[in-house]
């Protein structure tokens, strides 16, 4: 982008006596500044005559600024001297920001813009941008910049020399487009159009290129072009979750074709109230391998429980692995509408038992017994039982990352877009 610059210094810094109170006026930009306010009395003269002629007398005292007339600081590795000064609001005079024009005599001009504690770096493009001011939607070097705001602009306060004629209570039409860190600004009246291209850049950037002693603005909200969170990185963190996802599939499709998932006991009981307090035991059945086990149970409850001890025990070690599984199932018709709750069926994933003979023991309690009715069960044991458990928990791990970049940067957005009447409708929720 070709940007407004003077390639080539005009000349020594100039000073003259201010018409209106006889203070010294010094014009650093000689030959190109067209307007300069006295630091004595702040009237605007017109420095592109002799006479310097008084454009508008001062109202108010100069007063001080963040960086000062003559201030000089390096950004983006060239050195760059203050020598103008602009407060703006928009039209309602809700919204306040500042700008600092600076120079270099081989590079032009740049705006240092300071709105909120947020701060851009701005450059005036020389160049027609089709659809400026109109569109919702303008390119710029094969980049999509979004409309965030169209209002109005009227300068509060000057001081400085500038080269353009600017004075308190000038107003102009303005439009911003985004593409974060980017900010297509469009300023027109009756006799102009400006297009001018910004860059977000961190507040301790601009305090230490200009060695700034006093207290930074305090930064509020988020800037219409300030860089989302994992700017440049939330793609790639999607990807890498992707890919990891991808993995984790295949692992778990692979191990589970391999396993056996065999059943190695499988029983149907009926306990009668006189048996509660029995306990009961398998046939043996053996494990051929160390492996993962899962006990599985069911009983066509209804509006009933159902409460299971197991214990399965190695008989050569009598090293025993307990389990307790409920099921509990209810249900109801109530304010016109059926209802249910609870399940007629249990299991139970037991990671890593070694090889042996087992037997498996059990004690029944239930509802059933106080009504002196029987309870019918069926129980199942399976052997190198694929865990879907620990897919679901790899899988969990794998998408918390992705899914808070995720949610802080819609947050993020929704806090950006609050600000503006053009808001896509995903974030106005937060509206």
């Amino acid at each position: 982008m070709e940007d407004f610059v003077n390639p080539q210094p005009k000349g020594k810094p100039k000073t003259f006596n201010c018409p209106a109170c006889g203070g010294t006026v010094t014009i650093k930009a000689v030959g190109i500044t067209i307007n300069a306010v006295c630091s004595q009395c702040s009237s605007v003269i017109d420095v592109t005559n002799e006479n310097y002629d008084i454009v508008a007398k001062a109202k108010k005292k100069i007063r001080g600024t963040l960086l000062e007339i003559g201030t000089r600081g390096q950004l983006q590795g060239i050195d760059w001297e203050v020598i103008g000064y602009i407060e703006k609001t928009d039209g309602s005079g809700v919204y306040s920001w500042e700008e600092y024009l600076l120079y270099n005599p081989y590079q032009g001009f740049r705006f240092l813009v300071q709105s909120a504690g947020h701060w851009n770096f701005v450059k005036v493009l020389r160049k027609d941008i089709a659809g400026a001011g109109f569109a919702n939607e303008v390119l710029v070097d094969n980049k999509k910049y979004t409309v965030f705001l169209k209002g109005e602009a009227v300068v509060e306060y000057v001081k400085g020399e500038f080269y353009w004629r600017v004075k308190k209570g000038e107003r102009t039409d303005v439009a911003d487009y985004i593409a974060p860190p980017y900010m297509l600004s469009v300023e027109k009246n009756d006799q102009e159009i400006n297009v001018s291209l910004g860059e977000y850049i961190e507040a301790y950037e601009v305090e230490e290129a200009f060695n700034i002693k006093s207290d930074m603005p305090y930064k509020k909200g988020v800037a219409a072009n300030q860089p989302a969170p994992y700017q440049g990185k939330f793609g790639k963190i999607w990807l890498v979750a992707s890919a990891a996802f991808a993995i984790a599939v295949a692992i778990q499709i692979i191990t589970s074709a391999a396993a056996d998932n065999a059943n190695v006991y499988t029983t149907q009981a009926s306990v009668q109230p006189s048996q509660k307090d029995q306990t009961f035991s398998s046939p043996s059945f053996n494990l051929p391998k160390e492996g993962s086990v899962l006990i599985q149970s069911a009983s066509p409850v209804q509006n009933d429980w159902l409460e299971l001890g197991l214990s399965l025990v190695n008989e050569q070690t009598n090293e025993e692995y307990e389990v307790h599984q409920a099921i509990e199932y209810y249900y109801g018709y109530e304010g016109g509408e059926n209802w249910s709750e609870g399940k007629q069926y249990a299991e139970t994933y037991i990671s890593k038992v070694p090889s042996g003979n087992y037997r498996l023991l059990i004690d029944a309690d239930a509802g059933a017994f106080l009504k002196n009715s029987p309870v019918n069960f069926l129980l199942n044991i399976k052997r190198d039982v694929p865990s879907w458990s620990n897919f679901w928990f790899t899988m969990l791990l794998v998408m918390i990352y992705p899914l808070f970049a995720t949610l802080r940067r819609w947050n993020f957005e929704g806090k950006r877009w609050s600000e503006s009447d053009y808001s896509p409708s995903i974030y106005r929720i937060n509206q």
